[in-house]
Parts: structure tokens; sequence; C-alpha cells
């Protein structure tokens, strides 16, 4: 019996040992646990607080951003309404140039017409001047104004006329005998 009891309190022995071992990490296998457990809450707030947090941004990032499509539809508003307008400018503009153009078209032309005018009234004054003269060259008076304002009107009703004057000269009876016209004297 003393072997028996040998090997029992060996075997208790070992039992106690093992129990021990057992217990020892047990009690370190809890520590870990409850520490794993610790950090899965303090992990799960941080979770929590990180979602608060990513809430609260995106909340204010999607406010931003609704402002910004509120400013872009503002502003593509008033680029079409200055855009419209610059158009409607454009075109008042181009209107307006067309007309002035038109305006400038009609002066050159009526510069024209007087620069004809006068260069045809420049030459019945010529004419006139130098059918005075042969008048005068001629010995027909011209001692009254009215006189000569007479033969000025006279002369530029004529001068009017395809042949008016050869009329003249004809009147006054200083008409070439082979069917030209007289040319007018230079006596002074």
């Amino acid at each position: 019996m003393g072997e028996d009891t040998l090997e029992f309190e060996n075997a208790k022995k070992a039992f106690a040992e093992e129990r021990e071992k057992f217990n020892a990490e047990k009690k370190g296998l809890e520590w870990r646990v409850a520490d794993a457990e610790e950090k899965l809450v303090r992990e799960k707030q941080l979770n929590v607080d990180k979602q608060k947090d990513w809430e609260v941004a995106c909340e204010r990032t999607n406010k931003e951003l609704q402002t910004q499509r509120d400013a872009i539809v503002s502003f593509s508003g008033e680029k079409r309404k200055i855009s419209d307008e610059a158009e409607q400018e454009r075109a008042a503009h181009q209107k307006r140039e067309q007309e002035y153009i038109q305006r400038i078209a009609k002066l050159e032309k009526f510069a024209e017409e007087n620069v004809a005018e006068s260069k045809a009234s420049e030459i019945l004054v010529e004419e006139v001047t130098a059918d005075c003269k042969w008048l005068l060259a001629r010995a027909v008076p011209l001692e009254f104004e009215s006189l000569e304002l007479s033969i000025v009107k006279a002369a530029g009703k004529l001068s009017r006329k395809p042949n008016g004057i050869a009329l003249l000269k004809r009147a006054l009876g200083d008409e070439d005998p082979e069917g030209g016209d007289a040319e007018p004297s230079s006596q002074d």
C-alpha cells in the first residue's frame, strides 16, 4: 500500500501542479479576454465617435456642395442672362453699324452729286463770265446789276438745256455760219 499511496501522493501532487498551471493559464486567459473585451468596447466607442464625426462631416460637406450647386445654378442663370443681353447688344450694334454704313453711303453719294453740281456751276460761271466778256466785247452795256442778274439767270436756265449756250449766242447773233458755235472771245 505504500506504493499506492506514494503513487497517489505523486498523482495528487502532479494534479495540483497541473491544476495550478491550469488556473494560471485560466487567469491569464481571463485577463486577456477581459483586456480584449475592453479593447472591443473602446473600439466600438471609437467607431461610434468616428461615425458621428463622419456624419457631421458628411452633413457639412453636403451643405457646402448644395450651396455650391445653388451658386452654380445662379451663376449659370446670370451667365445666360448676360449672354442674351450681350447678343442683343451685339445685334443692336450691328444694326446701328449697318445704318451708319447706309448713312455714310448716302452722304458720299450726296457729296459726289454736290461735287458734280459744283463742277457744273464752275463751268457755268466760266461760261457766263466768258459770255459776259463776249457781250462786253461787242459793246453790249452791262451797267445795271439787275441786267447782270437777268443774264446769269437766263444763262443758268439755258445751261440746263443741251444746247443752251448756243441758243444764247444765236439770240445775240453771234453764231458760226458753218453750224458750230462760236468760241467766246477772250478780249478784255
